[in-house]
Order: structure tokens, then C-alpha cells, then sequence
């Protein structure tokens, strides 16, 4: 029996139904204190299971976007103003909140942006790939990097939500120093170049599912 593939499955499937959840936030279908449906109106509503949904929960919890009343519910936090600018917020956290945070915006962002690109911005992803492909091959760390983050951020401009792309531009500037320390050299850019490549294909053919399903994959090598 495979049970690690089971388990990585079942991990993607939370972060798509967390994606989703935050998209019906942030359109405000669900405001500030609002409770957000029960586990078994989520489960009719998403078509998932109850471990599914639980975990999706659980990633927005840890986002700081709901709070858990034990007994009461699953309620919209109520988001104060923080002085502390964003960047310096995403800085203190640690390696577990950014990558679920990262998952939410990630999952979203192509699936806007496959519904929305433009043929410019397709031909920038795919020359950006190029460059991406060329640091793999003369071994040049700092290519693939700045390749990589430009290639994400076409990605959230493509999404045409100017709030995903200014959360994604801040978000990009710590993953960006986070990528510089964990992948000194170009394995991991090499190990996930063809899901890249995948995955671009996936948005310039507007396909949501597909693009949200590469997205996934290449998050999981991480």
C-alpha cells in the first residue's frame, strides 16, 4: 500500500479548499466575525471529506484569517491594524506559516491567472523559463533565482487582482532570501523545470484545474 502518495493527495486537495475559502473571504462573502459554515456544509459544498476540511480550516487558522471557537465555530478574524509593515511581519514567521501562506496565495494566483493572462504575459513566462532553463545549465544559482521570482511575479500580474499582486510582490521579496539560503545551488530549480514548464503551458491554455494541480506539485518538492 502506498500510503505517503495518499497522504500527499489529501494535503493538496486542503490547500485548494483553504484557496478557495480565502478567495469567498476576500470577496467579502464572508466579513470580519462572520461564522463560516459547518464542517458538514463545507464538505457538501466543496465535495470533500472531513479530514479535508479540517486541515483546510486548520491552514487558515494558522494564517491568522479565522479564529476557533471550541463549541461555537469557525469565525472570520477580525483583522486589527498592525504598524508593523508586512514584510517585516512575513520575516518573523516561521518556515511553516510562510509555506502555508505561500500555498494559499500560489494555488489562487494561477488559477486567476489562467482565466485572465494575456498573450503578453504568457510570452514573458515563457522567455523568463528560458532564462530559468539557461541557469540550470551553466549552474548559476542567481539566474535561476531572479528567473524564478519573475516568473511567479508575471504569474500574480497575469491574475489581474491588484491586491494578490501587491501581497505577492511583498511575499516575493522574503521567499526570495528564504530560496537564496535553502537552494545555494540549481538542483532544486532543475528538479521542478518541467512542472514549470507545465504549469505555464496550463495558463496559457486557461485551464484553472490544471494550473492549480502543477502549482501543487511544484510546492510539494519544496
Amino acid at each position: 500500500m502506498n500510503y505517503s502518495s495518499e497522504k500527499i493527495e489529501a494535503v493538496k486537495l486542503a490547500d485548494q479548499v483553504a484557496a478557495k475559502l480565502q478567495q469567498l473571504i476576500s470577496s467579502g462573502e464572508y466579513k470580519k466575525g462572520d461564522k463560516i459554515p459547518t464542517e458538514p456544509e463545507l464538505m457538501e459544498r466543496f465535495g470533500v471529506g472531513r479530514s479535508t476540511v479540517r486541515e483546510s480550516v486548520r491552514i487558515l487558522a494558522n494564517a491568522g484569517l479565522v479564529h476557533v471557537q471550541q463549541g461555537k465555530g469557525t469565525f472570520v478574524a477580525d483583522a486589527s491594524i498592525v504598524a508593523e509593515p508586512l514584510h517585516q511581519r512575513l520575516r518573523r514567521a516561521n518556515n511553516k506559516e510562510l509555506n502555508e501562506v505561500r500555498h494559499m496565495l500560489e494555488i489562487t494566483m494561477v488559477q486567476k491567472a489562467a482565466e485572465n493572462r494575456t498573450e503578453k504575459e504568457v510570452k514573458q513566462m515563457r522567455a523568463l523559463l528560458l532564462q530559468r532553463k539557461k541557469g540550470i545549465a551553466d549552474e548559476m544559482q542567481q539566474l535561476c533565482l531572479d528567473a524564478d521570482i519573475a516568473f511567479h511575479i508575471v504569474i500574480a500580474e497575469a491574475s489581474k487582482n491588484t491586491v494578490l499582486i501587491d501581497l505577492y510582490k511583498t511575499f516575493a521579496k522574503v521567499i526570495s532570501d528564504y530560496f537564496q539560503t535553502e537552494y545555494p545551488d540549481t538542483k532544486a530549480y532543475k528538479r521542478s523545470q518541467v512542472l514549470h514548464e507545465k504549469l505555464c503551458e496550463a495558463i496559457a491554455s486557461k485551464e484553472p484545474k490544471k494550473a492549480a494541480e502543477y502549482m501543487s506539485q511544484i510546492l510539494s518538492l519544496d
